[in-house]
């Protein structure tokens, strides 16, 4: 989807091992697709900062390329992580952690995923995870832009990616008339229908105007920070929040262009500021003699119109050749793709789990696949069998099912409704990882969701005990105090 849409290079901010296989395979041409430069695990819990340091390093031996910071990490820890990151020189990579905030991100040289980030610190007085607090003062705009500018750091905006944020909150049936998501997992599509859609049912008709203006200050400080000259990326947070791999892209160009960027402008986004970001200007970037061959020819002229960025005659990828024909038979391919790794999955599952999940760590690096499957086979198990698989599953090959699988496997049997099943999966999650204040928040909600408030209030709580500002917590105290007992 990626090559079939012009892109050749992609950068992954939640790597895992089968992240890396893929690169490998990329670059020894066993396999088609862009080149692929990943962060590793985010870093999104809290820790000491001894802990942090020696995850960096491991991340730094396994072969990322980059470190991914998230809200939760704190001050103490911060400093200790990225000062272990420089000196393994990996890239920079995150949102604005609430612990070091703004200021202490810049300083030190963290580049941001998303512009939305500024507006929850900077524009944020409280410093919480709470809208109700942004204060939308222009007259910031131009002070947020020189400090942005001074630091050096590079903003990725994806600013595309919130406004179908904003639709799916708002206009969830128009959103699911885009074509493009013909070409979306079917266990990505199930996230996007109306019950499970976690934008829809977070957002209420009360807070739609908040969003719309997030999003239209948010182009205002894209125009601000382009005239400046700040270094942008486009990116797309593919595929999970509503950019489709690949299409996204184009979107992200063309809302950069609505904002007031040149198309010159917007186009520098997607090749040469990454690349620089990327410390590969000398490989990529621009066509120049001697560097990687790396193009996508057009029927017209972006510049006139950056629309034609979709105008695709071929792409050609480290030197390889793919005309348009080749580009739309790869396309008509991905639906019967996952069919059939879908079908596999649940063979090998079902006559040799340990086999399976061998297969799934390199092949479904987030497990997304593997909670799809495993949801369907537990419509027809009950609780007890469900939780005995997934004993024999971490006893059997304990590095490689773990609190993040877990607890999508959690999730997606909610998206089907199987509450009991799901109830047990997030409970025997919260014992195999009791310190994960995520965790026990994703059991609360399956409380919740299957109709025990008492034990949703009493997980909530629990997961605010473990970290009072973990990335749900302003929701978690909102629950408990609009549910609890007077």
């Amino acid at each position: 989807m990626y090559l079939a849409n012009g892109v050749t290079t992609v950068f992954n901010l939640d790597g895992r091992p089968g992240h890396l296989l893929w690169r490998k395979q990329v670059a020894a041409g066993t396999v088609l697709g862009p080149t692929i430069f990943s962060t590793g695990p985010i870093f999104h819990e809290k820790r000491t900062p001894e802990e942090d340091v020696r995850l960096v390093d491991a991340q730094a031996a396994a072969g990322y390329d980059a470190i991914k910071v998230y809200n939760e990490v704190s001050k103490e820890e911060y400093l200790a992580l990225i000062s272990e990151a420089k000196s393994k020189n990996l890239l920079l990579m995150g949102h604005v952690a609430r612990g070091p905030g703004f200021e202490m991100t810049l300083q030190s040289g963290q580049s941001i995923a998303h512009l939305e980030e500024i507006m929850y610190t900077y524009f944020n007085p409280q410093h919480v995870d709470d809208f109700d607090h942004i204060v939308f003062d222009e007259s910031k705009i131009p002070v947020v832009t020189r400090m942005v500018k001074d630091s050096g750091v590079y903003v990725t905006a994806t600013l595309d990616n919130f406004s179908r944020i904003v639709q799916q909150a708002i206009d969830l049936d128009t959103f699911l008339q885009n074509p493009e998501l013909n070409y979306v997992a079917p266990w990505t599509l199930l996230r996007f229908q109306a019950a499970n859609n976690r934008y829809r049912n977070r957002f209420g008709p009360d807070q739609y105007a908040v969003l719309q203006n997030l999003l239209a200050f948010q182009r205002k400080l894209l125009k601000s920070f382009s005239d400046a000259g700040v270094p942008l990326m486009a990116g797309t947070d593919a595929t999970a929040t509503g950019p489709i791999a690949g299409f996204g892209l184009h979107h992200e160009l063309q809302e950069f262009v609505n904002d007031g960027l040149k198309p010159y402008l917007a186009l520098q986004t997607a090749t040469t500021n990454v690349a620089q970001y990327l410390r590969q200007s000398g490989e990529f970037g621009t066509i120049e003699t001697g560097k990687r061959a790396d193009m996508v020819l057009l029927a017209a002229n972006p510049l006139a119109d950056i629309a034609n960025t979709k105008s695709i005659v071929g792409v050609l990828v480290r030197g390889r050749w793919l005309e348009k024909t080749q580009l739309d038979e790869m396309m008509s391919k991905v639906q019967p793709n996952y069919e059939r790794e879908k079908e596999k999955a649940e063979t090998m599952l079902a006559t040799d789990p340990a086999e399976a999940i061998r297969y799934l760590k390199d092949y479904d690096p987030l497990g997304s696949l593997t909670a799809f499957t495993i949801s369907d086979m537990a419509a027809k198990q009950d609780s007890a069998a469900l939780i005995r698989f997934l004993k024999t599953l971490r006893q059997t090959i304990p590095d490689a099912w773990l609190e993040d699988n877990i607890n999508t496997l959690g999730h997606r049997l909610m998206d089907r409704k199987l509450f009991p099943q799901a109830v047990a999966v997030l409970r025997f999650n919260a014992e195999e990882f009791p310190k994960s204040a995520n965790v026990w928040d994703s059991l609360a909600d399956a409380y919740f969701h299957s109709g025990d408030i008492p034990n949703a209030v009493q997980n909530y709580r629990h997961a605010l005990q473990i970290d009072s500002v973990y990335s749900n917590a302003e929701k978690a105290r909102k629950f408990i105090a609009s549910h609890s007992e007077k």
